[in-house]
């Protein structure tokens, strides 16, 4: 179960893989389109509705990649405390801190979701 996992996460010599890189990468994407869009201050609360789901949706994919990440590595505390162990997480840790708890004061835990951003190096040929 690991190799295959391994073969839809970490390869790009693969078709599945391939379309999975693709997918996160757009994913990502999309998602930091989203968070700039959440800053503009008229938006219709349907807007607002429909962000908030891609929102969701986007923090679930990435958790689950993290956690597969993590599962499959052979090393799990060197994968965790990498460089893309910890933008892993740190791009959906501000998702879980705002659940349920009112951080108006602490906007700027938002901030950190402009670490998807760097989910993309991993996504780079000439970084890898």
């Amino acid at each position: 179960m690991k190799e295959i996992l391994r073969d839809v996460i970490d390869s790009t010599e693969n078709r599945i893989g391939r379309v999975v890189s693709l997918f996160i990468q757009a994913l990502i994407l999309v998602s930091v389109v989203t968070f700039s869009m959440e800053t503009i201050p008229d938006l219709e609360p349907e807007t607002r509705a429909i962000l908030h789901k891609i929102e969701v949706f986007s923090v679930l994919i990435f958790t689950l990649e993290y956690f597969i990440r993590i599962y499959i590595a052979e090393r799990k505390l060197k994968f965790i405390f990498s460089f893309f162990g910890i933008i892993d997480f740190l791009a959906i840790l501000p998702f879980y801190l705002i659940i349920g708890i009112d951080l108006r004061s602490l906007r700027a835990l938002r901030f950190l979701r402009l670490f998807r951003i760097l989910k993309l190096v991993r996504y780079n040929r000439a970084m890898n």
